[in-house]
């Protein structure tokens, strides 16, 4: 089994290897969009900060330095494997790994260690290079910030760990959709409109404290105003296996459906 595994890893690393959607547009994004807008708001920030006669500064903590990592490039895992694994199916290649790798979970477990492992790596690394960086940035408004305090230590492996789910998750929207720009137009409307229009339902902000992407982003630590009905650790546990769900549900149905043999 484990073999089959990392074979359907290397295959999705050969697969998706050169020039392509991952390599020049997602992973580079996963990047630079965070780094851009959290930087730019610290720049403009400090730049207030220092301007003559100011008698308050409002410092900004650690827990309020990485949301733009949390909320960008965690989605963006999501959307790598579900756009790596819709797109399988539109170019057909999905026939070739039938016969490669017969087992569909063996195959499915490989490509979410692929995408899982690579949205943790960017993840973990954004997060230590906004917690290093913003201090230096902006002493006067992010000087509190830190990668070695109780709350930068979380965020350091909270936040991996959820990106590495929420690209599981993709690669299951991806098998069931099994069209690349459904699937990725399907998560970034569940994340950035369903989750927060929820709130807006009559009894909705009950509901919005059950939302998948919400529980995760408080159980990094990031201070939100959702206040969900249990600690951090068990709204990551939540996340991870709802996540989890979506993945194995559409796992079992494409095998059923996909002809594959068991």
């Amino acid at each position: 089994m484990t073999g089959h595994v990392l074979r359907s890893m290397r295959a999705e690393m050969t697969r998706t290897g050169g020039r392509g959607p991952l390599w020049n547009v997602l992973v580079p994004a996963a990047v630079i969009v965070p780094a851009a807008i959290t930087f730019l708001i610290a720049v403009v920030a400090e730049r207030f900060a220092r301007i003559p006669g100011q008698s308050y500064v409002q410092q900004v903590s650690t827990t309020n330095a990485a949301y733009w990592v949390i909320t960008v490039t965690v989605v963006l895992s999501a959307l790598a494997s579900a756009y790596g694994q819709a797109h399988e199916f539109r170019a057909g290649a999905h026939q070739y790994v039938r016969f490669a790798l017969p087992r569909t979970w063996s195959a499915m477990m490989g490509k979410w260690l692929f995408y899982g492992t690579l949205g943790a790596a960017l993840s973990a690394a954004m997060v230590v290079l906004v917690l290093v960086a913003l201090p230096r940035v902006s002493a006067l408004v992010y000087g509190q910030v830190s990668v070695t305090d109780p709350h930068g230590l979380r965020l350091v492996w909270t936040v991996p760990v959820y990106a590495f789910f929420a690209a599981g998750l993709g690669l299951g929207v991806g098998a069931l959709i099994r069209t690349p720009a459904a699937a990725v137009g399907a998560i970034l409307f569940w994340v950035y409109v369903i989750e927060t229009a929820v709130g807006y339902l009559p009894g909705g902000y009950s509901l919005q404290r059950f939302m998948p992407f919400l529980n995760g982003v408080y159980a990094t630590g990031q201070d939100i105003v959702l206040n969900p009905p249990w600690g951090q650790n068990l709204a990551l546990a939540y996340t991870c296996a709802l996540f989890s769900v979506v993945l194995l549900c559409s796992t079992w149905c494409t095998a059923r459906r996909g002809g594959i043999t068991k």
